[in-house]
């Protein structure tokens, strides 16, 4: 055994070098299809080197493995037609920032853990409040995404609603806790709710209107309810862009109901949080200033690459007070310890890629491009519902579309609900695009969301004849 051993690699410019040609011809190819690889797992796991490394290989030997074996089968989330869930193309720009970030290796977990960092977060933290609304003295973290996001701040409306539980947790309180989301809610809500000892069952389901928006009467008679049996009315959830179809909860009068009902509101802006920096996004969400809390993903609508989220709190005292923590060998503790800020310690610092992007592309160009995306939504529906066979199911606030191919009226609900799988399921193998289901009211839709700063109506009119094609040739196989 030498004492002198390092991990230190000669050359490392030259294969650096390499690496970084690599992710770029990743990035120019990112257009080419298959949006998604059509290979099997099995398959793809005997092809890639997967037996335990106890001897070093060249370092040459394992970038031309990634070049063979990995870069063919990585899924183009930055493909113009990959328009499924709501994961967007990220901007080359923040490629750049989190490539620069990985090398630099820094940890905000304490400010001497990362000066640099913790300062970038603390302006990030900054831009994020004031594109909200939020005052100058609110607070803040970034997570890995939404789910995080969500979850910490329920965190912080649980301990300022139960003072003490951090040190007593829920064993001793009086009435047990209810959170109230629409029934578009996103799963995390749920998630967070088990996390955090409330349960998944104590999250009130509130029924929707046709627009798929949260019924205010439905939730005053839930809370009520409630309150009468006993129970603590903790948080509404609101949804700023919900997952299926980017309804937008009436966000200024959930929060007159919860500011008069001492009810924290926090509003998950996860997707839509990106169309704030728009006219139409920030009349859509407006009040959203209001909230206790928000929570949004710069990895969605603001193009950085993942993992990026944010959370939110008008009061920052509020997240200080839930996450302070103490301990003898992290040293002495400066108030911009983010460590005191949320549930993490050691943490990867997500500040440098969304700084730098912004700062490339500027909030007004990325502001044209969600306005872009928005646009297409509404001439993708308008053109949908030009046509017999298509039926639109929800109005399109954001830039989420959600239809489906209707070849008769006779049709059962069973039979449509199958030939949607079977339409999705054929775009896929075609390779030339890729889309994900949702379920509205027990009907299976196409769920299409333009969020993605590559895509044209020249792909839009791609994307409708792939569709029109392939229902016909479902029906007719």
């Amino acid at each position: 055994m030498s004492l002198n051993e390092s991990l230190d690699i000669e050359n490392l410019d030259k294969y650096l070098s390499e690496a970084i040609t690599l992710v770029s011809e990743h990035i120019k190819n990112i257009t080419k299809e298959p949006v998604v690889p059509r290979i099997e797992r099995q398959e793809l796991y005997s092809m890639v080197a997967h037996e335990m490394p106890y001897e070093g290989a060249d370092v040459q030997q394992v970038i031309d493995d990634v070049k063979k074996t990995i870069l063919p089968y990585c899924t183009k989330i930055g493909h113009p037609r990959f328009l499924a869930w709501i994961l967007t193309s990220p901007s080359p720009a923040g490629a750049i920032g989190e490539i620069l970030n990985v090398g630099l290796n820094q940890v905000p977990v304490a400010y001497k853990g990362g000066p640099a960092a913790t300062v970038l977060e603390q302006i990030v933290i900054q831009w994020f409040g004031k594109l909200f609304g939020y005052p100058a003295d609110h607070g803040g973290i970034l997570v890995s995404g939404g789910t995080m996001a969500n979850l910490t701040a329920l965190a912080v409306a649980r301990a300022v609603h139960v003072p003490g539980v951090f040190e007593q947790g829920l064993q001793n309180i009086e009435k047990p806790l209810c959170l109230y989301v629409s029934d578009q809610g996103h799963i995390s809500v749920e998630r967070s709710a088990a996390m955090l000892g409330i349960g998944a069952q104590w999250v009130r389901k509130i029924p929707t209107d046709s627009y798929f928006k949260m019924k205010l009467a439905a939730l005053h008679e839930q809370v009520a309810k409630d309150r009468a049996a006993g129970f603590h009315p903790l948080c509404v959830v609101a949804q700023a862009g919900s997952v299926n179809t980017g309804a937008i909860d009436p966000i200024g009068e959930l929060a007159d109901f919860c500011s008069e009902n001492n009810i924290w509101l926090h509003v998950d802006a996860a997707y839509g949080g990106g169309a704030i920096i728009t006219a139409k996004g920030s009349e859509l969400m407006k009040g959203i200033e209001r909230a206790d809390s928000i929570a949004t993903d710069p990895h969605k609508w603001f193009f950085i690459p993942v993992e990026a989220g944010c959370t939110l709190l008008k009061c920052r005292e509020h997240l200080y007070s839930t996450f302070k923590c103490s301990a003898g060998y992290l040293g002495k503790e400066s108030a911009y310890d983010y460590m005191n800020y949320g549930f993490q310690l050691t943490r990867s610092s997500r500040a440098l890629k969304i700084w730098f992007a912004f700062r490339v592309h500027g909030l007004n160009r990325i502001s044209r491009i969600v306005e872009r995306n928005m646009a297409l939504a509404h001439e993708f529906r308008k053109k949908l519902e030009n046509h017999k066979r298509w039926e639109v199911f929800a109005p399109v606030e954001l830039s989420i579309v959600c239809f489906r191919y209707v070849p008769a009226s006779h049709w059962s609900s069973e039979a449509l609900n199958a030939l949607q799988y079977k339409i999705l399921a054929e775009l896929e193998k075609s390779g030339k695009a890729f889309l994900t289901p949702a379920i509205l009211d027990g009907r299976v839709a196409l769920r299409i969301c333009f969020a993605n700063h590559r895509t044209t109506s020249e792909d839009l009119e791609i994307l409708y004849d792939l569709l029109f094609d392939i229902g016909n040739r479902s029906i007719n196989s």
